[in-house]
């Protein structure tokens, strides 16, 4: 047992490398425009493709079709539809 405590305070102890402060101003992402225009693009198209599969379905007044609800074949439509919109 003495064995294991002086193991635990060993990794205890471990160096750890130290943490350089970080510079101000804080690196901006270069072409965070594009990343925005890409993430508005891609939350309206599944929004729309939800919005289109509800029109299907009879739903409460206060329900949401979420991506878990749709069927497989539903899923696949828009994930290549998101995929061909990204470009990856």
């Amino acid at each position: 047992m003495p064995e294991q405590i002086e193991i635990v305070e060993e990794l205890k102890s471990v160096s750890r490398p130290a943490v350089e402060p970080a510079d101000f101003p804080l690196p901006v992402v270069p072409e965070w425009d594009e990343l925005l225009r890409q993430a508005n693009h891609v939350a309206r198209l599944i929004d729309r493709h939800l919005d289109y599969e509800e029109r299907g379905r009879r739903l409460l007044p206060n329900e949401r079709l979420m991506p878990i609800g749709l069927c497989p074949e539903q899923r696949v439509n828009m994930s290549t539809d998101i995929l061909a919109v990204t470009g990856s």
